[in-house]
């Protein structure tokens, strides 16, 4: 009796599996923000003192002293602290805080938070639409200095790192803000000023 063999099946089924969750992914993040999720995203953030304190040493060696401004991925602010505690007991211990604010997971409280900030800093420059340099004229300083023939090369390395760090990030905060939809907005803006606070804290350095 010839049997055949399953296996393509299996091959099969898994593929449509994957293409589904490839389908579906882009449905996950589409879901709106709710204040409940703004709210207790900004609680943990307020709870956050005593873990930072705790772990003060291992945060102050994850920054290189030599990088003065890195740079910096709007788009997932708060996925790329999640990535560099991964490992280390802060992990679990922001496992547990973030718990407590009915988050599953830290990647999912980060998740939530990258919405957040974003659609914040969206906000913000809705509300100042002059707060971010103009592009083109940063082009046009950096092809003056470039023409400077009194600039020592030196300077105009430093220079051109910096102004290439500056439109990177400006780009990133763009490229973020571009993509909050409106229904974020509303679930964000009324507890701006709070958010503002504790994101931007002397006494909050995990951000």
């Amino acid at each position: 009796m010839n049997i055949r063999n399953p296996q393509p099946h299996s091959g099969f089924l898994q593929a449509g599996l994957l293409l589904l969750s490839l389908a579906l992914a882009p449905l996950a993040h589409s879901e709106n923000l709710t204040e409940g999720d703004v709210t207790s995203f900004i609680a943990s953030m307020e709870a956050m003192q005593p873990l930072i304190d705790k772990h003060q040493d291992f945060i102050e060696a994850l920054e290189d002293p030599a990088d003065k401004d890195p740079e910096v991925d709007f788009s997932r602010v708060m996925s790329s602290m999640v990535d560099d505690v991964k490992g280390h007991e802060m992990y679990d211990d922001l496992d547990n805080l973030v718990d407590d604010f009915g988050f599953s997971s830290p990647e999912a409280w980060a998740r939530k938070g990258d919405r957040i900030v974003s659609t914040w800093f969206a906000i913000e420059m809705e509300a100042q639409p002059d707060m971010a340099p103009d592009m083109a004229e940063m082009e046009r300083a950096i092809a003056e200095m470039e023409n400077n023939p009194d600039m020592p090369e030196a300077a105009k390395a430093q220079m051109r790192e910096m102004m290439d760090q500056m439109m990177s990030t400006v780009g990133s905060a763009a490229r973020a803000a571009e993509n909050v939809s409106e229904s974020d907005k509303q679930a964000v803006r009324p507890h701006v000023e709070r958010l503002k606070a504790v994101m931007e804290s002397e006494d909050n350095e995990f951000e």
